[in-house]
């Protein structure tokens, strides 16, 4: 099997067929491991080799990542709706809505997804000023 290498060692691409201008080695003796997840693999002592830490950060950095994601659709659409928006809310709805916004930026640290207000989608539209004057 031909096996490219990535600056720091690991596995970035392997053929068993064909030529992807890597070098030629036995497949590792996890074969399983390394068809689920190549890049955590590296050269060992002329093997190819698991590096478990590096998977586990690896897939750490994809939750964060994930929840970054999250974030942007679940909440930032939400706290970026304007002024308008923010006019209809009562103060109790401000606080809640300001403590769920802190959880989100916080996500990558905690992991946990903050539970959605069940009002936010529900807002009542009467209370929206006719004016800017109807604010102050």
């Amino acid at each position: 099997m031909k096996v490219t290498f990535d600056e720091n060692g690991y596995v970035n691409g392997w053929c068993m067929v064909g030529d992807n201008g890597g070098e030629e080695y036995d497949p590792p003796e996890e074969f399983d491991a390394f068809l689920d997840n190549c890049f955590c693999f590296k050269l060992v002592d002329g093997k190819l080799v698991h590096d478990q830490k590096k998977e586990e950060a690896d897939m750490q950095e994809q939750e964060q990542a994930d929840l970054r994601l999250l974030r942007e659709k679940e909440c930032f659409s939400v706290v970026n709706r304007g002024w308008i928006w923010y006019s209809t809310l009562t103060l109790a709805q401000w606080r809640e809505l300001r403590s769920w916004y802190i959880a989100w930026l916080k996500v990558t640290e905690t992991g946990v997804i903050p539970e959605r207000p069940s009002w936010v989608d529900d807002i009542d539209t009467s209370r929206i000023p006719l004016t800017l004057g109807g604010l102050f």
